[in-house]
């Protein structure tokens, strides 16, 4: 399995779509330092883990995951895997953890960046454990919600275009879910608000923020009878994963060679 994962990663170290994912993680933490100034650490790095994490890493991953497992079919050495033999689901195993480590990577990127700016700037750096472990948190945390979509990317196999579309809507209808009092407001059960991977996160998210002004503060008073402990959206996350992965291995299974 170790193999595996190597080869996946090196396959995709090749490629330059690696080099010019990773310079998007600056992008945000340099827009904000530049035009939207922090008063804090926990403001500046709110910007790597929201924005960046939030509108960027997900079709990021999705992008890279097509790229993964249309390469094989692109260059037909699927069938050369297979004679070896490989089993198909090692192969999804071990593209599920490179792009686990590739988001877990991101999110630190960004960290990194923004520990970087907010010195520059003279914002005391009090508090970085805390930000670090979110950081870590929110990027296993978006791998997970990016999963539903990669889930699409492979039953549509080979088709960049649709992915890219797919990605695209998949993000924007994510962080659009996360601004609705419908969604957002309601108790955890078995229900579809319980079950949306970028609302649960923000919810697990929102509770280590402090809120300034006047309408921030009456929002997260209203809000915080529904935030998610750390223990329980990994949990549901989790969860979610591996019936994700289940379903993308049924999927590459039965695909044809």
């Amino acid at each position: 399995m170790l193999r595996l994962i190597k080869c996946e990663f090196w396959k995709l170290k090749r490629k330059r779509l690696l080099k010019a994912a990773f310079f998007t993680s600056a992008f945000f933490p340099i827009f904000d330092s530049a035009l939207l100034p922090g008063k804090d650490l926990a403001d500046v790095m709110s910007g790597v883990r929201e924005e960046s994490g939030f509108l960027l890493l997900i079709p990021m991953l999705v992008m890279i995951a097509a790229n993964l497992f249309f390469e094989e079919h692109d260059n037909d050495t699927l069938k050369n895997l297979i004679c070896v033999p490989v089993l198909k689901n090692r192969l999804v195993m071990a593209k599920a953890v490179v792009l686990i480590l590739f988001s877990v990577a991101y999110e630190l990127a960004g960290f990194g960046i923004s520990i970087l700016l907010a010195a520059a700037q003279g914002i005391s750096l009090s508090g970085w454990r805390l930000q670090l472990a979110l950081t870590f948190c929110t990027g296993v945390f978006l791998w997970a919600a990016a999963l539903p979509c990669i889930i699409l990317v492979v039953w549509c196999n080979k088709s960049y275009i649709i992915s890219v579309i797919t990605a695209f809507f998949y993000t924007m209808l994510q962080y659009a879910l996360h601004l609705s009092d419908a969604i957002m407001m309601k108790p955890l059960g078995f229900n579809i608000s319980t079950f949306i991977p970028v609302p649960i996160i923000f919810r697990w998210l929102y509770q280590f923020k402090t809120p300034e002004g006047e309408m921030m503060t009456e929002f997260y008073n209203r809000l915080s009878p529904y935030f998610i402990s750390t223990p329980v959206v990994f949990l549901i996350l989790a969860a979610e994963a591996a019936v994700c992965i289940a379903l993308v291995i049924r999927v590459y299974q039965k695909q044809e060679i």
